[in-house]
Formats: C-alpha cells, sequence, structure tokens
C-alpha cells in the first residue's frame, strides 16, 4: 500500500486528527503534501499527527517522514 492508499484509507474510514486544543478535524485530501513541505521548513525527518479511529476506541498516531512516507 502507498503512503497515499494509505491516507486515503484512513480517511474513508472516517479517521481524524486530533488539534492542539482536543477538536478533531478531517484529514486533508492534500494531507500528505502539506506534512511533508512542513517537515522540510521545520528542517526535521519526520512529524507526528494524534489521530483517532471510531471504530477503535484506542487513539493513535500518524507518522510522515521527510521523503513523504506515511505510517
Amino acid at each position: 500500500m502507498t503512503s497515499e492508499n494509505l491516507i486515503e484509507d484512513l480517511r474513508r474510514n472516517g479517521v481524524k486528527l486530533i488539534k492542539n486544543d482536543g477538536s478533531l478535524v478531517e484529514i486533508p485530501s492534500d494531507f500528505l503534501k502539506r506534512a511533508t513541505e512542513l517537515c522540510s521548513q521545520l528542517r526535521c525527518s519526520s512529524i507526528s499527527y494524534d489521530i483517532v479511529d471510531p471504530h477503535d476506541s484506542e487513539h493513535s498516531k500518524l507518522r510522515v517522514l521527510d521523503c513523504g512516507y506515511a505510517e
């Protein structure tokens, strides 16, 4: 599965990003591009985001590497 497919699969399944204030927001369609650009701007190797899956009560993380790989 490509990183793009992973992000789309998460979006289709209703996974949301958890903002700093605790509110939930949909994963934007250009999320991977934005995260990769932010990584480049911050000169870091990866960025982690808190996510919540409505089908799984466990809180999880989504990590995007500076090369555009998501896991």
